[in-house]
């Protein structure tokens, strides 16, 4: 436990302190507009009641640091910069329900629009969260079509050839000829007007160009003028709710741990967010806006009446927001948001039920909200591969998945495969609530002995895994097995980690041996050196476009009739 000596030297100034473990991890950061009288207070038992993790932090602590700031505001924005880079074990974290992702305008001399899962060190303005990929995807390929700003990662400093977008007329195509500046920029900035809610003006740009383009009897182009104005208004059109002046808008629906956030830009409800949050508004005002920086609007709607803290509130107002009320029961979208929130909860209640099931019926030390599921694969005896699926409260975390070559495995053997991935990855990460292993008894006798190599046991984690034969469920030792209902939700939601981790080493392995394929069947062909084979690739994509395409094709590509019947010849038909 840490010791009341730290005290002495804390200056009575603001900043932010950061309570560490023996490890030297953060486990708590907060901030103070003194920090002596701040970290006093932690040594008064009286300050205890209420917070039940004040002595579990202390006792665990072993070390504490500061940073002292010029005033209160710097300490509140460092304090919020360094919970979301390390996320402490004490602090109150927001959680996803699932992965949102976020649309970036790259900060560069020709800036990209692309799709991100989260918001990294990359520079530029990220617009989101939104409530899905396809939805991001949907409407970056809108803003292509109408703005022509790149979405590749070419390296612009050398030109190269155009790229299909660009024959499309959805690129701009700096990669490949000089493009004014000016006018690409100003295309960037209509995006990022769009991007901040501002709709109606690509509407009125795809109705204007269509009506021109159709006067001009030019009708190739005025379709597909049509064709992505129509995609604009599918995009929009389910979830369209005019809102009074078409302000921006953020409805934020709560039952603790449970909330739902719905962004309404410019009177269009763009996205409906769900997270977990073990604490109240305040708190998730500030995970939200304030540690995770998301886009704040003009005017916050709440489910009810309550006081935000000042120093909360004065960060916001200084961002641009002018108010924080109460939704009306009669507004348009309370119908909506209170539907969402409802149908949250009910999936939070049954994923709950689900994962403490898990705990009680296998015996686990705790309720597995973070598994962790391993398998290993090799197909036809070739590139053995593992890979590692983390699921966090029942559901993929795709950010957290990896894939590892076993390249020293040269015969295949699970035991020594297990035992090779385990050691790489609990040597570097953490471990999770439950380690799912895909085999039977053998395969999880192998994860617990590479666990011990490492320094670990059974109580630090538990152990399972599925027998493929009758899907049963299987434990290390000489506990025996489990048969449990194949539509028991347990086995279910065993078998759903099992499948994922099945699907994600079979692609790694797919992916592995289509690249190894491709180069030892043309490296054979007499005449095919590394040109004519980089071209070949490029132009057809593959193998099998290769072999299905006419010998005259093949000629022109490699320039040789003779060449192209030899590679048809050795490729033959499959």
């Amino acid at each position: 436990m840490i010791d009341r000596i730290v005290l002495k030297d804390i200056p009575k100034k603001p900043g932010v302190y950061v309570f560490k473990n023996i490890d030297g991890e953060p486990i708590y950061i907060g901030k103070a507009k003194n920090l002596k009288n701040r970290v006093s207070s932690y040594f008064n038992k009286n300050n205890y009641i209420g917070y039940e993790k004040v002595p579990i932090m202390l006792e665990e602590a072993v070390n504490l640091d500061y940073i002292v700031t010029s005033n209160e505001n710097q300490a509140f924005i460092l304090e919020a910069n360094l919970i979301y880079i390390h996320k402490p074990k004490y602090n109150i974290m927001l959680k996803d329900t699932r992965v949102y992702p976020y649309i970036l305008v790259t900060e560069e001399r020709y800036p990209r629009i692309k799709y991100v899962r989260v918001k990294k060190e990359e520079k530029g303005r990220y617009f989101g969260p939104y409530s899905d990929v396809k939805f991001v995807k949907d409407v970056i390929e809108v803003l292509q079509s109408v703005y022509k700003v790149r979405s590749c990662n070419r390296n612009l400093e050398r030109k190269s050839k155009p790229c299909f977008l660009y024959h499309l007329g959805k690129c701009y195509g700096p990669c490949y000829t000089d493009v004014d500046e000016d006018i690409y920029n100003k295309s960037v900035e209509k995006v990022i007007d769009f991007l901040s809610g501002n709709i109606s003006e690509v509407e009125n740009y795809l109705n204007k160009m269509m009506i021109e383009y159709a006067e001009l009897k030019n009708f190739e182009k005025a379709a597909q003028m049509r064709d992505t104005l129509y995609k604009l208004e599918s995009l929009f059109e389910e979830v369209a709710v005019e809102y009074k002046n078409g302000v921006n808008i953020d409805i934020i629906m709560y039952e603790p741990p449970v909330y739902v956030v719905l962004i309404v830009r410019k009177g269009y409800l763009i996205s409906k967010l769900s997270f977990t949050l073990e604490g109240k508004l305040n708190d998730f005002l500030h995970q939200y806006y304030i540690v995770r920086n998301n886009e704040l609007p003009t005017t916050i709607l709440t489910m009810y009446e309550e006081k935000v803290d000042e120093d909360i509130l004065n960060f916001l107002s200084e961002k641009g927001l002018k108010r924080i009320e109460k939704i009306g029961k009669n507004s348009k979208l309370y119908d909506i948001a209170y539907k969402n929130l409802n149908e949250e909860i009910k999936r939070q209640k049954d994923l709950s039920s689900s994962l403490k099931l898990t705990k009680e019926i296998l015996s686990l030390k705790k309720i597995p909200n973070v598994i962790e599921g391993i398998d290993i694969s090799h197909l036809q005896g070739l590139y053995t591969v593992a890979s590692v699926v983390c699921f966090e409260n029942g559901k993929p975390k795709k950010e957290n998945y990896r894939k590892y070559r076993l390249d020293n495995i040269k015969i295949p053997d699970d035991y020594e495969s297990i035992k090779a991935v385990i050691k790489r990855r609990y040597s570097n990460y953490s471990l999770p609530d439950l380690l799912f292993i895909d085999g039977g008894k053998g395969q999880v006798n192998s994860a617990v002995e590479a666990l011990e190599e490492i320094g670990f046991s059974l109580k630090d984690v538990d152990v399972v895994g599925i027998a493929k034969e009758d899907e049963r469920i299987v434990f290390p030792g000489e506990i025996p097995d489990l048969h449990l209902p194949l539509d028991h939700p347990v086995l279910r939601l065993l078998i759903y980690v099992r499948d994922e981790t099945h699907r994600f080493a079979i692609g790694f392995n797919r992916r592995l041996r289509t690249k190894r394929y491709e180069r030892t069947k043309l490296d054979q062909i007499p005449g095919v050196g590394p040109k004519r084979k980089k071209q070949l690739i490029q132009h057809f994509g593959g193998i099998n476009k290769i072999r299905e395409a006419p010998i005259e094709e093949i000629a022109k590509v490699v320039k040789s009739q003779i060449i192209a019947e030899r590679i048809k010849e050795y490729l033959g038909e499959e």
